[in-house]
């Protein structure tokens, strides 16, 4: 098959009443079978086509997970045109920029971003129609020169179009695997993301390579529960097309805090996260044990510690052993179960993996294997396989790619699942496609056994603990933009939220500590206005000693050396996280 929605309709053939998305209605699990799933895609891709949509148009989808957002998602392709995700978190300037850069000219948004949308729309002069994919009264935006509908306005206009009996002869059949599908933006070292162009064959390729570590976790009937946002590239091939190509249930969870409940209600069989969700369900576990009695607590450490020394193959005396036996009825057992019971391994990617944390849950019984990608490897690049899982490590090489390691230490890449390149960036798209080699940025090693090893990143971008690329420099220069600050350095690689290092003016150091930081908070408070919620700066450090190239803070071209930086503050800001997890 050359392209995805030949995938997806095949499958609907061969599973139709089984059940393909679960969602909640009121609290209680609903269900929405291949079948329905694909008269959906049917029905929305002809109204689509009836509204001018034609191949190669970018349509952008800026709402939450739902069935409707991977059925739009699917109506999209199936005409040969290109899916644009974006993030409902983005602020007002960033959404402008992906809708205009990518020359949308439909974009699908959540009820709640509307006012966002209609503020921006007098800019975008691409835009044609936007839907709402919730129930609102549209007759308010008749003064607008655009075409306004909801998803079932939407679904009615395609229900009475005859297109949808030819959809799939009249575009599917001519898709070709070079084509692109989405147009995926990720951050770069300035203002301006990058839109990185994936292609049928790039993704095939992905979730086809993806499956052979899926088919050794010896399973029938996969369910997928998805909680990382599907405009998130892990989450769209890993979460979404992964599923489609197995067979797979695919289950929304709509508020973090009922993660734990819905793992309960779905039983799982597999989850992919970033690493941010395993911190907080470890944080949360360790919370709940210190209200258990001592026994329990000693109980549960003990489980701890034979599971670790098991994993490292340390062998256990006799009475270890026995010990084990016992734990695995009494604790792994009932823990496994808080986790529905199915749960064969979560996957964890976008962002390294808390070493400790990982120990964790595999002491438990609960399987993490840690992977590793990029936006423009469609994304997997290595996963740790379920039959042998080195928590240190990123796994080993998924089929499909190759993987060499430069004289600089930089991971590079090469294979099927590479991008087609940068949006309307060539040179942006030479410098890290060189001679079919995909320069990944990351620094790393591959061990005797084959399993890659991350050890840094070239340049300076901040990957957090969500697995999202935060570019430093816009926010230290807005920060900069305050005399009161003299330097400032951002930090929060493999970390919930984002930190500053400031070095005030010295106009500002005979102030009294408790005015400066007042002073400096203020500030703070007014450069997060304008940020989105991952770029906000949650805390501070604040020190009189500048950053210099005496101190080696600083470069001879005086270019600050963050890793040196960072370590020289390793103490304050490992108490800064400390403090408080969120």
């Amino acid at each position: 098959m050359n392209n995805l929605p030949q995938i997806f309709f095949k499958n609907s053939e061969l599973y139709g009443n089984k059940p393909l998305f679960g969602f909640k209605i009121n609290s209680n699990w609903e269900h929405l079978s291949w079948k329905d799933t694909k008269d959906l895609v049917l029905n929305i891709s002809s109204a689509l086509h009836e509204i001018g949509v034609k191949k190669n148009d970018k349509i952008s989808i800026i709402a939450d997970n739902s069935y409707k957002w991977c059925a739009v998602d699917l109506a999209t392709i199936s005409l040969g045109a290109i899916t644009v995700p974006g993030y409902t978190t983005s602020n007002e300037e960033e959404i402008s920029y992906l809708l205009s850069h990518s020359e949308t000219s439909i974009v699908f948004v959540n009820g709640k971003l509307l006012s966002l949308i209609l503020k921006i729309l007098p800019s975008l002069n691409k835009i044609k129609h936007v839907i709402c994919i919730d129930d609102i009264n549209t007759s308010k935006f008749k003064k607008f020169n655009i075409g306004f509908y909801t998803f079932n306005e939407l679904l009615n206009l395609g229900s009475k179009s005859y297109e949808k009996f030819k959809i799939i002869e009249r575009f599917v059949s001519k898709i070709n695997e070079n084509d692109v599908v989405s147009i995926i933006y990720t951050s770069g070292t300035s203002n301006k993301p990058k839109g990185v162009m994936l292609t049928h064959k790039s993704i095939i390729s992905n979730i086809v390579g993806a499956n052979e570590l899926v088919s050794e976790i010896k399973i029938k009937d996969h369910k997928f529960l998805s909680i990382i946002p599907l405009s998130h590239a892990y989450e769209h091939t890993a979460g979404f097309f992964l599923p489609i190509y197995i067979g797979a249930e695919i289950y929304f969870n709509e508020n973090r805090d009922q993660i734990v409940n819905d793992l309960l209600s779905v039983k799982p069989t597999l989850m992919t996260a970033v690493p941010r969700l395993y911190e907080v369900l470890y944080k949360k576990i360790n919370n709940q044990l210190l209200t258990k009695s001592k026994f329990s607590q000693k109980l549960f450490e003990k489980t701890i510690t034979l599971g670790i020394k098991k994993y490292k193959k340390i062998k256990l005396s006799f009475l270890e052993e026995l010990k084990n036996i016992v734990l695995d009825k009494l604790v792994r057992k009932n823990f496994q179960k808080k986790f529905g019971g199915n749960l064969q391994a979560f996957i964890s990617g976008g962002a390294a993996l808390n070493e400790q944390v990982g120990l964790f849950f595999q002491s438990l019984g609960i399987n993490i294997l840690q992977g590793y990608g990029q936006t423009e490897c469609s994304p997997l690049i290595s996963c740790n396989p379920i039959s042998k899982i080195k928590i240190d490590t990123v796994g080993v090489v998924i089929k499909g790619l190759q993987v060499k390691i430069s004289n600089e230490n930089e991971i590079l890449v090469k294979g099927s699942s590479l991008m087609k390149g940068y949006w309307k960036d060539k040179k942006n798209t030479d410098k890290v496609l060189v001679n079919g080699w995909l320069h990944t940025g990351d620094l790393g090693s591959i061990d005797n056994d084959g399993y890659l090893k991350i050890s840094g990143r070239v340049n300076e971008m901040i990957v957090n603990s969500g697995g999202e690329n935060i570019a430093p420099v816009p926010i230290e220069n807005l920060l900069l933009s305050y005399d009161e600050i003299e330097q400032v350095m951002i930090y929060g690689h493999n970390r919930p939220f984002l930190i500053a290092i400031i070095i005030p003016n010295e106009t500002l150091l005979s102030d009294n500590d408790n005015f400066l930081k007042e002073k400096l908070q203020t500030i703070l408070n007014n450069v997060n206005k304008n940020l989105s919620q991952t770029k906000k700066i949650r805390k501070f450090i604040s020190s009189n000693e500048v950053f210099s190239t005496d101190n080696g803070q600083l470069t001879p071209t005086l270019k600050i050396r963050r890793h040196i930086i960072a370590n020289h503050y390793k103490d304050e800001i490992n108490n800064l996280y400390k403090k408080s997890f969120f």
